[in-house]
């Protein structure tokens, strides 16, 4: 969450709330800086999605 004031100097943030750094003292803001939702991680073991439609283009070609 956003916090009015920076934590290093105190200065009100005001127009600069979800800064990624204080404009006064330069300071990295880390609660604006860190991410809210992690990223979705790979999974190695899904088959790739131009496997998958150039087996079924195939099977499609076979049958015909």
């Amino acid at each position: 969450m956003s916090k009015p004031k920076c934590p290093h100097c105190g200065v009100k943030l005001g127009n600069f709330l979800y800064a990624d750094a204080c404009p006064h003292c330069h300071e990295e803001l880390k609660h604006n800086t860190k991410p809210l939702i992690p990223a979705p991680k790979k999974d190695s073991q899904k088959p790739k999605p131009w496997a998958i439609r150039l087996f079924s283009r195939i099977m499609r070609f076979v049958d015909s």
